[in-house]
Order: C-alpha cells, then structure tokens, then sequence
C-alpha cells in the first residue's frame, strides 16, 4: 500500500513487444484495466528448475477493485460457468447418494472430476481475462497440462488434509502457500512439483499482502453464499479474478495467452 507513486512495473517493461495487453501491466490500452494502484511488480521468469523470483506487491483492495471491473466488463460467460459448475456438481453428487455402492462410488469419483476440471476451466479463463483477453465461453473449455493439473491437486489434497488433521492450522498454511500451484501448471506448462516450489515462493515474496486478500476473498465467498445462488454467481469469479489479477501482478507475463490466442 506504500508503492503508489513509484515507477512502473519492470515485468509490464521487459514483455514482449507484440505481447497482448494486460490489465496488470502498467502500460496498458486505455480500455484495458491498468495495474491495481499502489500494486508493483518487478518478477523475473522462471528457471530451469521452474522456481519462480519474485519481487511483485500487491495492494489486496485494488487488487479486489480490479477483479470486479474485469468481471463487471465481461459477466456472461463467468456466469455460464458458475452455473455449468453447479449442475455438473449438483448431478454428480445426487449419483453419489445412490443406494446402489458401485453407482454411488462412480459418482464418487464423477464429483471428483468436475471439480479438477471446472477449477481448470476457470483458472484459464481468469488467465486470459487477466491478461487483457475478454474469454468466451468456448474459450474456457479447454485443458491445459491436464495430467500435471491432476497430480499437483491429489498432491495438494492430500497435503492439506494432513495439515487438517494436525489441528487445522497447519491445513490452512498449506492452502495458502501453494494456492498458485494450479495457475504455475497452467499458466506456464509446470510440472507438478516445479509448481508446488513456485507457488510457495510467490506466494511468501508478498506473504502479508496475500494474506488480507485472502481474507477479502473469504469475505466476498460467504457474502454471497448469504445472498444464496445468485450471490455466488458473482462472488466466485471476481475470487477467481481477484487471485489471479495478484498472481500475475506478482510473478509477472508469461507466454500462455498469446499462445493460446494464436492457436485459436
């Protein structure tokens, strides 16, 4: 919150000249959302090793302020997902409450699945929106390191349940360090152990930042879990917006969405 004022990003500097504009990048477009105020980034690339420096800030209300102009100038296809989400969700689990144990454990293993691949499809969305593409709903519908997605969230799974198990706390410190695990695999083709290590770093290099804005997130979830089905309709992209707006802010460009607009 002490950075406004200073010079721009170096990670919007050192982007490529014919990068797409993004709405983290303080060079963008007059109709591209600019870098949160107060927010800085100055993020080196990835290593062979995939470990990602980081030198990003971010300011948790602006960050939040942006996720909502992004998701205010393009609210169609977010809600279509939600929406897909929650059907595809609401049908696996009602084949899990089956009486039958074989049709109540592929549903099992059907919620499963829409969960690892609905979590894709919005990371990818929040990814392109971020980076100045307006998504369209096909445009969501699609795998990226599908193989390494699955095994970075088992890996994640089981971790955070042991830290569940030891009293809570340690579960919620593993959720919060590697929550960029998913968007590094995504977003810059990681393994899932390379993703594990960068999403730790990342996210420690701005450890008190992150931390209020996962609190807002929080916030904003049982906002609109008060304001029922509606209310989550919202809240749950501009939470998806939100921590990539900060993810990007802070690990700086990367290739993903001009790759995937050429091969479009």
């Amino acid at each position: 919150m002490g950075n406004q004022g200073k010079s721009p990003s170096r990670a919007a500097a050192t982007a490529s000249p014919d990068s797409s504009p993004s709405p983290v990048a303080a060079t963008a477009s007059p109709d591209k959302s600019p870098i949160p105020a107060g927010t800085t980034a100055t993020a080196s690339g990835a290593g062979a090793a995939g470990a990602v420096v980081t030198a990003g800030k971010i300011d948790a209300p602006n960050v939040i302020s942006t996720a909502w102009n992004l998701f205010k100038n393009n609210p169609v296809p977010w809600i279509v997902l939600a929406i897909a989400m929650f059907v595809a969700n609401g049908i696996a689990s009602f084949i899990s409450q089956s009486d039958m144990l074989g049709v109540a454990f592929l549903g099992s293993l059907l919620s499963i699945a829409v969960s690892f691949v609905f979590q894709a499809f919005l990371i990818r969305g929040a990814l392109l929106e971020v980076d100045g593409h307006k998504p369209e709903i096909a445009d969501f519908f699609k795998l990226t390191n599908f193989g390494a997605f699955v095994l970075a969230s088992v890996i994640i799974g089981i971790a955070t349940f042991i830290g569940m198990f030891l009293l809570v706390i340690p579960g919620l410190v593993v959720m919060f360090f590697l929550y960029w695990t998913l968007h590094f695999v995504i977003d810059r083709n990681m393994n899932a152990i390379d993703a594990l290590k960068s999403s730790f770093n990342a996210i420690k290099s701005d450890g008190g930042n992150l931390f209020v804005l996962a609190l807002l997130n929080v916030l904003i979830i049982i906002v609109g879990f008060i304001a029922l089905f509606v209310g989550l309709l919202v809240a749950m992209p501009i939470v998806m917006l939100a921590s990539t707006v900060a993810y990007r802010t802070i690990t700086g460009p990367s290739d993903f969405s001009r790759a995937e607009k050429a091969a479009a």
